[in-house]
């Protein structure tokens, strides 16, 4: 029996509908159809995954192993055509279950997958691997390793280059300076070289100009950085071009000008602005994005305390450690930190007390 005919099996044994499997194992409904059908062979760690959502026992997991063939991948390779549309597909499944589930898990998900590809010099297998890389790169970072990050996209600017991928290559540089905003001049400086490059899409120059102003924020005055979001929002309303197989940038937030102006508004000591901004990002975008909700919900918290606003404050950071809970991001936990931190301001205050021990317990139960 094959790996698709048991997966029906035992999704049949479990009482549970294609629509049911979807949600649970966070793998889109057509692809677990794909699968079942014989259109698609799982990788190791997808096996697994569904192994246990569905408790086979590992069964699944030795009908995927028997299933494979000693070159098989994640996706059958065919012509380079076929390879790019496919692992577009993969890709995309792998951003879903960064959106809800560990940074970790999905990395090592991203690895397993970049493992596979077989680099015989045809360019759209390097430009797979180039985004396959970049995700890698946003996945560490939120697991907590900015080191591995910086050298994954560094990677992908290698790879983006050779496989002629222009707007990949320009956006690993954006994703450099997001990941030195400790140094804000450099990553200002950074982001400024692609914001002015006329060679790639306005939404790359677009992210770019946002990534200045949130590096600005830091140390420039409020005009340059009102100056870098208004041409990153100008940019960003620009009809866009064809991105074939492979979007580039974030997918989970529907109003990137909205969050980073809500972001930088912080940092510039506008708490009110913030609020209502961040607000706005926050409900424009998709209730499983845990990763991106929970990072912008830490940070209007903090907005909501500047406001002395403390049970709003309390609220929404609630709110954010269960998102936290569940994505394991890095980028939350180190904000919702600086909230626990923003609470020594009320000394002596029951609530701000209380909500001190909710951090820190939110902090330590993961």
């Amino acid at each position: 029996m094959t790996f698709g005919e048991k997966l029906r099996v035992y999704r049949n044994g479990a009482g549970k509908s294609l629509n049911v499997l979807a949600k649970e194992s966070s793998c889109s409904k057509s692809y677990l159809s794909r699968l079942e059908s014989g259109e698609r062979r799982p990788s190791p760690e997808v096996a697994g995954h569904l192994d246990t959502v569905l408790g086979a026992g590992g069964a699944l997991k030795a009908a995927a192993r028997a299933d494979r063939q000693p070159t098989t991948s994640l996706i059958v390779v065919t012509d380079p055509a076929v390879d790019e549309a496919a692992y577009s597909d993969a890709l995309l499944r792998l951003r879903e279950l960064g959106r809800r589930h560990s940074a970790r898990m999905v990395l090592n998900m991203v690895r397993g997958t970049v493992a596979n590809l077989d680099d015989d010099g045809v360019a759209a297998v390097t430009r797979v691997a180039a985004h396959l890389t970049e995700y890698a790169s946003w996945m560490a970072q939120e697991s907590g390793d900015t080191a591995e990050a910086l050298h994954l996209i560094k990677a992908t600017e290698v790879l983006a280059r050779r496989g002629g991928a222009r707007d990949l290559r320009a956006y690993a540089l954006v994703r450099r300076a997001e990941l030195l905003l400790a140094d804000p001049r450099q990553a200002a400086a950074l982001a400024a070289e692609v914001r002015g490059h006329r060679g790639v899409t306005s939404r790359i120059r677009g992210l770019a100009a946002l990534t200045e102003a949130k590096a600005l924020a830091l140390t420039a005055p409020a005009r340059a950085v009102e100056a870098a979001l208004d041409a990153g929002a100008t940019l960003l309303s620009r009809p866009g071009d064809d991105p074939g197989p492979f979007s580039v940038g974030p997918s989970t937030i529907a109003d990137e000008a909205a969050a980073t102006s809500g972001w930088t508004m912080f940092d510039l000591g506008r708490a009110t602005d913030a609020v209502t901004q961040l607000s706005a990002a926050i409900d424009g975008s998709p209730s499983d994005g845990h990763r991106a909700r929970g990072l912008l919900g830490a940070r209007l918290a903090r907005a909501h305390l500047d406001l002395g606003d403390l049970e709003q404050a309390g609220a929404v950071v609630r709110a954010s450690l269960d998102m936290a809970r569940r994505s394991g991001s890095a980028s939350t936990l180190a904000e919702l930190r600086l909230f626990g931190q923003d609470l020594r301001r009320w000394p002596g205050n029951p609530l701000a007390e209380g909500l001190r021990a909710e951090v820190a317990t939110g902090l330590t139960v993961r």
